[in-house]
């Protein structure tokens, strides 16, 4: 009889953690991005814009913390590329310009040089999320094609002023 009700309430505990979890896994995530109509764009200037490792609350202020912790994961990805050295933990270099909190992020990232540390390099990125995670969705070094922009949804007041149309640079403006 005992484990008969024991057996019950196992039974009861697995489907009641079962229903919690669903619930969990069809709500919003805490810290996602905004959606449409409530998003806000913060613009990122000098000292605050630049985030290096370790990656301190000075840097990026007001950026979800998605968004902090996907360019933190960017910084260690570039230190990892790098050998992962003590010489080369400062050379990552992410800069954040302008953020849209439904999802939408530009800026550059670069690895600084360091003695003791092969480094170079840099491109311009737009990050968006995608599937409920930050992506770096374009990463160049030259003006992206308007259809690429528009394809992705990529808002113009993140930084996007122009892009080119065919073979000429024309102005960008997409909501």
């Amino acid at each position: 009889m005992a484990a008969t009700r024991r057996a019950q309430l196992l039974l009861l505990t697995a489907l009641a953690l079962l229903l919690v979890g669903t619930c969990l896994a069809l709500s919003p995530a805490t810290g996602s991005p905004a959606r449409d109509g409530d998003a806000t764009l913060i613009k990122f200037h000098g000292a605050e814009s630049k985030a290096v490792l370790p990656l301190t609350a000075d840097m990026i202020p007001g950026a979800p913390a998605d968004f902090r912790a996907f360019v933190k994961r960017q910084l260690h990805d570039l230190w990892d590329d790098l050998g992962h050295t003590q010489a080369c933990k400062t050379a990552p270099l992410v800069t954040v310009y302008a953020l849209r909190t439904d999802g939408f992020a530009m800026g550059a990232v670069n690895t600084r040089p360091r003695p003791h540390c092969a480094t170079g390099g840099g491109y311009v990125a737009i990050w968006a999320v995608r599937h409920g995670a930050w992506k770096e969705v374009i990463a160049t070094q030259d003006v992206i094609k308007c259809a690429r922009l528009e394809r992705l949804d990529i808002p113009s007041e993140i930084g996007v002023d122009e892009c080119y149309q065919g073979l000429e640079v024309v102005p960008y403006d997409h909501p």
